[in-house]
This record gives structure tokens, sequence and C-alpha cells, in this order.
């Protein structure tokens, strides 16, 4: 069964070390870094500075190589030096920062669905803030509208009342805000939390104090500005976790593709148990329509299986005993039983889920921006809130001027949100590698995202990447008398033979619907050719020199048409001849003039002869070639075009690695060898090259998407901090006040989200 199971290890070795917590992996940032990597999932992060300040609290734990956090999952990746007992100093750091958290286990990662980013508690909490603030709201909006109603005029105690309801939404709906923020506070590290807690309560505790000094009687009442901040900011909070959901709902449709449970043939009888516990050698039954466990091979039945979600081939496949089936995809209507080769951790759909997640948790270059911003962004925020109140205090107007300074300087503390900064990077991340992986490519770091987009220059091995790598008959002549039966006598000689050339013939033979007899007496002359009785007749299949050595007489032809055909004698006289060719994938040409049209320079890079190579480039058009290059030269090759440009490397052989290794980007196709899927930047599955141009677009959109988020939130902060602070009401008298600016810096969040969210329908 080890046999099987390396069979169907198909991409890269990410097997977990012997125990539930930690992984042996690279780095967190796609280098590779030894050591070992453990996940965990941390509550009460609601801004990039809270991300960016557990990163620095995580890397200063000693024995931690590395360290990431992703504010758009609720994750943290830690890569630690020692074995297991360091995690118990990673949940001290994680703690002693004022967040919760908590490891993922292997089993945690292999449920389907597993959600880790916040649970949905801000919900609830908004509505209990809202069932405060619209009443106190109306209340006030009214007493404006209709001053002398009895309905709405004061009555005593109601500003008592209104302070107590007030309070109710800022110290219980929004007590996890606060007690973050005073976390932060206690830190000397200022956050969001600390941000919008202070707002409200700063809001309240004045309102409260002013009507203490004035026996029940307010000079401003900001009950309602309380109360609305709060809830503003839960209903931020609320959308951008929908939305968050929605973009890494890609994911989750692989991760629900495996089944929980499985009916497994024990001592006679069948027992149901989790897949996870299913181990090589077992049987498992899969009745029709249910979608297959494991990764095994069929050991009984016959069956369509609908294997769209590796191949992108909507129409099933037939498997019958002794073919490979894959855990995730969906059986038709037949009942099967299975031998399991692979199952939970180590099946191919769990390998894909784990480098998609890996993917999603890296950084791309172009976040150190924004980290940068947000690490100091709070700390601005409060000294700017502070520096308003003081500016409006000294030059106000009139006896308001304290009342001024104090909206401005709450408005100020309250519109700044890093919260879109943080999420403008991860969040489009989180939904680019979703939908390459629905495509079928699979990223191995997030990085790779942004350089693929710059790709300037595709360079193409040729055998198993622009062809499948499989001999094919091209070209066939024979003399009349044999009546189109000729090839069906050479397949009949070769059908025993392991050689690709045998195997085209017998296929071509197939394909012509040919009847294939039985050979006698095959005699294969190593490099030259075989003999072989055929249907009472001397047959022989080889090289020109070969046939002429033998006696037999050749028609005139080229010194390249001698070398290129397989000449073919009966009875001592020439017969026929064909020619073989590699199979072009009918898709190579038109992704190659798709790359040209985008940009895109294609070079062809092979070992075979120039000759060949230039046949092959002419067909696909592709005009620079470089011919009958060693491995090691392709490196070289490679070396020179990156001179030139950002450049891709598409391979699938161990002779492939060296360049797949030097390109910025290396690309591997889903058929190739392990080494060169190993050795690769971006697997393509579905082995199929039209894949690539997916893969070019998603990272081109998820970049103008970070490009976009960027600009969203950046100019947000730009035009929000100078009217909150009062800019507009100096001219025009018109200020937005903290309820508004509340509202905005939720929106703001929402809006990167959403734009990363159209990432979900991103491809060709």
């Amino acid at each position: 069964m080890k046999k099987a199971r390396d069979e169907l290890s198909l991409f890269f070795d990410t097997d977990c070390v012997e125990n539930n917590d930690f992984r042996a992996l690279g780095g967190t940032d796609g280098s590779k870094l030894e050591g070992l990597e453990s996940r965990w999932k941390v509550s009460g992060m609601h801004c990039a500075s809270c991300a960016m300040r557990l990163e620095n609290v995580l890397r200063g734990v000693e024995g931690v190589a590395g360290a990431s956090v992703n504010f758009a999952t609720s994750t943290a990746t830690v890569l630690g030096r020692e074995t297991p007992p360091l995690a118990e100093a990673v949940k001290r750091a994680i703690e002693t920062a004022g967040f919760e958290g908590g490891i993922i286990t292997i089993d945690e990662l292999e449920d389907a669905g597993v959600e880790f980013i916040e649970p949905d508690e801000a919900a609830t909490r908004w509505v209990w803030a809202a069932l405060g603030f619209v009443p106190l709201s109306v209340l006030t909006m009214a007493g404006h509208f209709w001053p002398h109603s009895a309905l709405f005029s004061p009555f005593p105690g109601r500003l008592w009342l209104e302070a107590a309801v007030s309070g109710a939404v800022v110290f219980w709906a929004a007590s996890g805000i606060l007690k973050a923020g005073w976390a932060a506070l206690r830190r000397g590290v200022p956050n969001m939390d600390l941000l919008v807690g202070s707002g409200a309560v700063l809001a309240w505790c004045g309102t409260v104090a002013s009507a203490s000094l004035n026996s029940g009687a307010a000079m401003g009442s900001y009950f309602e500005v309380a109360a609305g901040i709060v809830t503003f900011a839960l209903f931020g909070r609320w959308l951008e976790r929908g939305t968050r959901l929605k973009a890494g709902a890609a994911i989750r449709a692989l991760a629900q593709l495996q089944p929980g449970t499985v009916r497994v043939e024990i001592d006679g009888g069948v027992r149901t148990m989790e897949v996870r516990k299913v181990a090589p050698g077992m049987v498992v039954q899969v009745a029709p329509g249910e979608r297959i466990p494991v990764d095994g091979f069929l050991l009984e039945g016959t069956s369509s299986v609908d294997e769209s979600w590796i191949t992108g081939e909507s129409r099933p496949v037939l498997r019958s005993p002794g073919a490979k089936v894959t855990g995730g995809t969906l059986n038709g209507d037949g009942a099967l039983r299975v031998t399991v080769a692979a199952s939970g951790r180590d099946t191919f759909l769990q390998q894909v889920l784990r480098i998609v997640r890996d993917a999603q948790e890296t950084k791309p270059k172009v976040q150190k921006l924004a980290d940068a911003v947000s690490v100091h962004f709070c700390l601005g925020v409060a000294n700017a809130a502070a520096i308003t109140t003081v500016i409006w205090a000294l030059f106000g107007s009139g006896e308001s001027r304290w009342s001024e300074a104090f909206w401005h300087g709450l408005s100020v503390l309250v519109v700044a949100c890093p919260c879109a900064l943080g999420l403008a990077t991860p969040v489009a991340v989180l939904a680019g590698t979703g939908r390459a992986a629905q495509l079928g490519i699979l990223f191995r770091n997030g990085a790779v995202l942004e350089i693929l987009s710059k790709v300037n220059v595709v360079v193409f091995d040729k055998t198993g990447t622009l062809t499948f790598g499989r001999m094919k008959v091209v070209e066939w002549w024979e003399r009349r008398s044999f009546d189109g039966k000729l090839l069906a006598l050479v397949a009949a000689a070769q059908r025993r033979s392991l050689h690709p050339a045998a195997a085209a013939v017998v296929a071509a033979a197939s394909e012509r619907g040919l009847s294939i007899g039985e050979a006698h007496d095959v005699t294969a002359v190593p490099g030259s050719g075989l003999r072989a009785e055929v249907a009472d007749m001397e047959l022989l299949v080889g090289g020109a020199a070969w046939l002429e050595s033998s006696g037999v007489v050749l028609p005139e032809a080229s010194a390249a048409e001698r070398a290129e055909r397989i000449w073919i004698a009966t009875e001592g006289e020439f017969a026929g001849w064909f020619r073989l060719a590699d199979e072009m994938r009918p898709e190579a040409r038109d992704v190659v003039a798709e790359l040209k049209r985008r940009g895109v320079t294609p070079v062809l890079l092979s070992g075979d002869q120039p000759e060949i190579a230039q046949a092959i480039a002419a067909q696909v058009g592709i005009e620079k070639v470089f011919a009958g290059v060693a491995p090691e030269g392709k490196r070289a090759r490679i070396l020179q075009l990156q001179e030139q440009g950002v450049v891709a490397m598409v391979g699938d052989g161990v002779n492939d690695t060296p360049a797949l290794a030097q390109a910025n980007v290396g690309i591997a196709m889903g058929g190739g060898t392990a080494a060169a899927r190993q050795t690769a930047d971006i697997t393509l599955i579905r082995d199929d090259l039209r894949s690539l141009l997916d893969a070019i677009v998603v990272s081109r959109k998820t970049l103008q998407v970070i490009r976009q988020n960027l600009v969203l939130a950046f100019g947000y902060n730009i035009l929000a901090l100078p009217l909150a602070a009062g800019l507009l009401e100096v001219w025009h008298g018109w200020s937005p006040g903290p309820m508004a600016a509340s509202a905005a810096m939720a929106l703001s969040s929402l809006s990167v989200v959403l734009n990363a969210v159209r990432l979900r329908s991103s491809g060709r």
C-alpha cells in the first residue's frame, strides 16, 4: 500500500510531525525556514495594528524563528526552532498581548468548513446596541424638529433615563471593545478598540459630568452620540465579518467536498467511522451519489465519477476495478468498494487545502506599506484628537467653544480606521488564492500573486508542457496492396512492447477500428527495430540503416526523412513507413496567442534537436527558441532572460527543476514529476495550459484590487480626518460629528472587503 500512497501523494510534501499541533513546513513569507510550524486562531483582533503588534510580540518569544499574523483570517502562524513545549510560550505571549489564542489542531484543519474568523457575537451585540441607540436618536431629533410637542418635551428624570440606556450600550454592548482598548492602554500601544472605546466613554462621561454639575441639566447631551459610536462600530464589524466570510468561500467550498464519515469493512461487517481514523489498506464502501471520502484504488464496482473539481472537465469519467479514485470526487450510479491508499490529512484534497491556507497567510511585499503605517496610525490619531481639542478650545468662538472642542476631538478619535488598511491586502489574497484553487491553480504562497502579475516573459519547456509528452502516429504510408491493414500488422508485433512508440502504433490502429491480431517470434534489436512473424509473414520494423543491412531496398529519401521515419518491410520487401511525433496540446496555440495579446513574450526552451523544437514553436506561434539545451544550461538561459524582465518558467520534468527554481515564478504542470511540483511556486492541477492564463488573470486582478483597496483606505483617512477636525466648519459652518464619523469608519472597512469579494468571479 505504500506504493499506492506514494502515487496518490500528488503534490507537495506537507506531512505533519507526529503530534497534532505542529507541522514541518516552510516559512510564512514564502522563504525556506527550518523549524516546526504551528497555526493559531486568535480572537480579539479588530485592526491591522492589533495584528502587527501581536506579530512583533510573537517574534520576540524565545525559540520562535518567525511569525505571521493574518488579520483577515484571524490566524497566527508561528515557526519555532523547538519542539511542542514552545506552544505554552506562544499561548502566554498571545494572552499577554491582550488576545485569546488556541492552537489549530490537525483535526480542525481536516474538518470541512472550519472557520477561524471571529465568532458572530457582533451581530447580537449590535442588535442590542441599536435597540438602545434608535430611541435615543428619535428623542433627540424629535426635540429639534418639534420643540413644543408635549410628546417629546423633557420630563423629570429623562436625562438620567437616557444615561442609563446609553450606559447599557456603551458598557455592556461594547464591553469587548472596552476590554481590548483597556488592554491596549495598559501596554501603551493604542489600537482601534482604544479609539472607539475612548470616544464612546468620553461622550457618555462628559454628558454625565455636565448634568451633575448643572443639577441634572447637561450643557450638551452626547448620550445618543456615545450609543451611536458603539452601534456603528459593531455594525461595521458585523458587515465586515460577513464579507470576509464571502472572501474565504472558495476554500470552504473545497473543504466541504470531503465527507466527515465513511463506511468501513471490518471483521466481516460494515462500520461507520470518522474519515480521519481510516488507515491505508482498509476497504470502504461508497454508495451511488456519494462523494468518495478517501484516495485509493477501486477494488470492486464500475461507475462514472465526477472529477470536475480536479480536472475542470464536467463530463464524468468511467472508473473500473484497478483505477485510482480521489477523495472529494462524486460517485455516479455504481456501488463501489475502494481500497484506501490515503485518508485524512494525507489525501490530495487535504494537501490542496493546506497549500491554499499557507498561501493565504503569507504577505505580498505591497502589504509592507500598509503594515508600517498601521503600526503608528492609532497613536497618531490619538495625538491628532488631542491637538484638535486644544485648538478648538483656544481659538473657538463664544461660549460653545468647549463643546465644539469636545465634539471635534471626539470626531477625530472615532473617524480614523486602520482596519481598512489592515484588510486591504490580506482579504484580497484570501479571495484571490481561493478563486485560484477553484480554477485548479495552487499558489505556494501569497507573495507569488504579486510577482506573477508582473511577469512579461513566459518560458515553456516542450515535452510534457506544450506537448503531452506521449508519442502519436502523425503520418503513415503503405503500399496499396495492404489495403490499409499494414498498421494492424505492425500493431500486432508491438502490442506486448512497453516502448512509447509501440504504444502509439497500437493506439493508432485502435482509433482506426482495425483488428489487431497476434504476433509470434517477436525479437527486439536494441537501437535498431524488431522482427516478428505476423499473419504468416516476416515483418521488419525499424530504422532505415537496419532494414537496408537486412537486404531491404528502400525508396529514395532525404537524410532528414530517413532519420525521421520508421520503415516497414514484409518478406524482405519495402512495405511502408510511418512517422511519430510528440502529441501537441490542442490549447497550446491559443494560450500562446493570448499571452502575446496580453503583452507577455513566449519563449521555447528545450533539450530537443533544433529542427524538432523549431517545428513545435512554429506550430504554436513562438518566435524565440532555445534548443538543444542541457538541464544545467536551462538555468543559465533563464538568467539571461531575467535581464530583460520578470520571467515565469513552465515545466514538468526533473530536468526542468533548475530552471523552475531560478525563474521569478516557477510553474509546474499537474501531470508532471513530483520534483517539478515541489520546486515550483505554482502548480496547475488540471494539467491544462489554459490554467496558466487563469493564474495570470487572477494574479493581476488581485494586485489591482490590492492597489484599489490601499487607495480607498488611505484616501478615506486623508479626507476623513480634516473633516472630523472641523475644516469645513471653519468655512461653511458644517461638521459631520462623531456619529457620522463612526458610520464612515465602518463603511471604509466594508468597502475594501466588498471590493476584494469581486475576485470570486475572476478568471479568463
